[in-house]
């Protein structure tokens, strides 16, 4: 098989198992009655180990000169550990799974953005993802319709399906990938920056402050999300799946139709507009209290989440140094993991404090105007920003398998995203 269908397919298969499953990692911990603190530390162990891991799996595969060897590792280790999922009856070996998940999961990362660069010429690269990116999240919302039709409403053990499906769906994948073919690379040395370099890239600089800072904020709400949908909407399996589907079938086509004017506006106004508006979903969750209601949510959620996407990924490709994009963008991922990890921990701590002095409903309410407050305040750290030249709408495939963008709204947090 040519590897750039094998590239398509695998995608596809991807997506519509591990991906789908990934959407109800969350809601499965509060399920197995998982405190606040221990959703704290569920979303930032997963989110900050997968960014993390990116560095440490991508020197040991430049070393070795090979991708695909890891890549198959990486698919059956996955896909063993998806299968050990609904066999987990307790918080704790929740979040050390899911943990390991992400370690591998960031090998996977790493190694098919260098084999999808070995076998797809920069010339139609750009084009090539973002059809692959299409494809896949097309592959995540058909995955996720077809589950529905198998929930039965016992909450709990639904979630075998997904779960078995992304472990499938990474042995699936293994099996395809020992039929592509790949030339061993001379080992190389890549000149690598120091952290203090990134202050002689003003623009970069400034962009890096204000994620970094913000997602602090950001990830505080990751831990609340399923608790709210669980514990106070009382939502069934069934419900998170339609409420999944929605968000994500807005931001699909948001994404496309935003991404063909993106680089013909001032994107640093655009940009402070959607951090406000992405500020709402936590006072919409904090707020609401019907079905209808969090259907509306999902809905601005897909919406602003694709927004993000296009936007924030098009403006880093210009502040960050052509020659060097993929290191600049992996330290934004690696600041990423550590302030992640800090924000989701500290969110399930702030929360589990709340609830021993107030009802269950009114602390998170009290930790969303926190949060809220936190996300507001930080985003006018983003109209220090200032435009640049550029037009990188060709690139955004490219580099978005690489950047750690989180469906804002997810009913089960900031699930990582499976590669």
């Amino acid at each position: 098989m040519e590897n750039r269908y094998l590239i398509a397919l695998r995608s596809f298969i991807v997506s519509a198992g591990a991906t789908a499953a990934a959407t109800f990692v969350g809601v499965y911990g509060v399920l197995l009655g998982a405190t606040p603190a221990e959703m704290g530390f569920l979303q930032s162990t997963s989110n900050s180990l997968s960014n993390a891991g990116q560095v440490f799996w991508g020197r040991i595969s430049d070393r070795v000169g090979r991708r695909l060897p890891f890549l198959i590792m990486g698919s059956l280790s996955l896909g063993a550990l998806w299968f050990l999922m609904p066999f987990v009856y307790d918080p704790f070996n929740l979040i050390v799974l899911y943990a390991l998940i992400s370690v591998f999961s960031s090998l996977i990362t790493v190694n098919w953005y260098a084999f999808i660069a070995d076998n797809v010429e920069s010339a139609t690269r750009g084009n090539f993802l973002s059809a692959i990116n299409n494809l896949s999240s097309v592959g995540t919302v058909l995955s996720v319709i077809a589950m529905t039709f198998f929930f039965t409403g016992a909450n709990i053990h639904d979630l075998f399906i997904p779960f078995v499906a992304g472990g499938v769906s990474y042995f699936m994948t293994a099996v395809l990938l020992a039929r592509g073919k790949e030339t061993r690379h001379p080992r190389h040395e890549i000149r690598r920056h120091k952290w203090k370099d990134l202050k002689k890239n003003e623009p970069f600089y400034r962009y890096f402050v204000a994620t970094s800072v913000q997602g602090y904020f950001w990830s505080m709400a990751w831990p609340m999300f399923p608790i709210t949908i669980i514990s106070v909407m009382n939502f069934s399996v069934l419900t998170v799946a339609y409420l999944t589907i929605v968000s994500l079938s807005f931001t699909i086509a948001t994404q496309y139709f935003f991404g063909r004017f993106v680089d013909r506006v001032n994107r640093v106004p655009l940009i402070f507009l959607n951090r406000i508006m992405l500020c709402m979903i936590p006072l919409m969750y904090g707020l609401f209290s019907s079905f209808p209601e969090f259907v509306l949510l999902e809905v601005y959620s897909g919406f602003t989440g694709a927004i993000q996407a296009v936007v924030m990924t098009a403006y880093l490709l210009d502040v960050a140094p052509r020659e060097n994009r993929a290191e600049y963008i992996s330290k934004i991922n690696g600041m990423n993991g550590v302030v992640y990890f800090l924000g989701a921990t500290t969110g399930g701590f702030l929360l589990q404090y709340l609830v021993f002095l107030y009802p269950l409903r009114l602390a998170l309410l009290i930790s969303y105007l926190i949060v809220f407050a936190g996300r507001l305040a930080s985003s006018f750290l983003f109209l220090r920003l200032r435009e640049v030249g550029g037009n990188n709408r060709r690139e955004l495939g490219l580099f978005s398998i690489l950047l750690r963008w989180k469906q804002p709204g997810s009913p089960s947090g900031g699930p990582i995203k499976p590669q």
